[in-house]
């Protein structure tokens, strides 16, 4: 494992470059900041709130989950981890960033009368669209549903597709687009639809609670973060708690597990010229890493 850089607070969202830099949200700073392959980190823009997943448009700019902001506990030495609400919470937001200028701009705050409370991760689904998940909010007694949202990269609609989740956090598709992939993080679950067209899932009859297919539950303490996936299908989930990157091949238990030495493994993407690059943001020993995997990463639309 090489360490590309530790001079961030608490990284999440990869975005892997052609220029071999990663884009990459640093969400106590509330920014977006570029880190440099030779470890240098520059920064993109000032995102208020609480920038979360991170996904490069159709336009070239990028598309930014905005929480809305959390507290922060500091845990050891200037270790951070997520709290509840914050205090001076107003509510969450897809945001996008103009690479070329630095300039934020707010896409969508509320779905209908429903504001938006934590969006956390988004995928592109290269039909003028993009998928995104609404985790909600925390506080000290209560915590929101979560849902999965479809939206239009030009801010002309917003569907909301999926709800009763509880936290949903990573979200991904297969490389034929069909399958929607949503892993919740306290649950420890992953879940999965069938696509039907943008903004519209085949949903399961009960006693799904949510209208998914079950596609991995490992047990035990397991909570996942973002997820990706590969070239050839399988679903590699970051699981917090576990130090460890989990990948699934559609066995609701079996999984292969690769160790990575930190306490929050949050986000992975796949980059590099031969997409066989694998970038993970731990945010305990805040560090942008980077590993060889054993196959190539799904290319995702719009990257650049």
């Amino acid at each position: 494992m090489h360490v590309v850089t530790d001079k961030l607070i608490y990284p999440e969202g990869p975005v892997a470059m052609a220029d071999g830099s990663v884009l990459v949200v640093d969400i106590p700073d509330e920014a977006l900041k570029r880190v440099h392959p030779d470890g240098s980190v520059d920064l993109v823009a000032r995102v208020p709130g609480g920038p979360n997943g991170a996904a490069i448009g159709p336009d070239g700019k990028v598309y930014i989950c905005n929480n809305g902001g959390v507290e922060w506990i500091d845990v050891q030495d200037g270790r951070l981890r997520s709290g509840p609400q914050a205090e001076n919470y107003t509510g969450g937001s897809i945001d996008v960033v103009d690479l070329a200028t630095g300039s934020v701009s707010r896409l969508y705050d509320r779905c209908g009368e429903h504001m938006l409370k934590g969006p956390n991760d988004l995928v592109f689904d290269g039909q003028g669209g993009f998928w995104f998940t609404d985790m909600g909010k925390r506080r000290l007694r209560t915590m929101d549903l979560g849902a999965v949202y479809w939206a239009s990269c030009d801010g002309t609609q917003i569907v909301e597709v999926i709800t009763g989740l509880i936290s949903p956090n990573g979200i991904g598709l297969s490389p034929d687009g069909k399958t929607l992939y949503v892993a919740e993080t306290y649950t420890g679950r992953i879940w999965k639809w069938t696509i039907e067209a943008p903004g519209v899932v085949r949903k399961a009859a009960w006693p799904s609670p949510n209208g998914g297919h079950l596609y991995a539950s490992p047990g035990g303490r397991t909570r996942f973060d973002s997820i990706a996936v590969s070239a050839s299908g399988a679903v590699c989930a970051a699981a917090l708690d576990l130090c460890a990157i989990l990948e699934f091949r559609g066995s609701m238990t079996d999984y292969v597990l690769y160790p990575v030495p930190d306490l929050l493994v949050t986000n992975l993407c796949f980059g590099g010229p031969d997409m066989h690059t694998c970038y993970v943001t731990l945010s305990h020993e805040p560090r942008l890493v980077a590993f060889e995997w054993h196959e190539p990463g799904l290319v995702l639309h719009h990257s650049m």
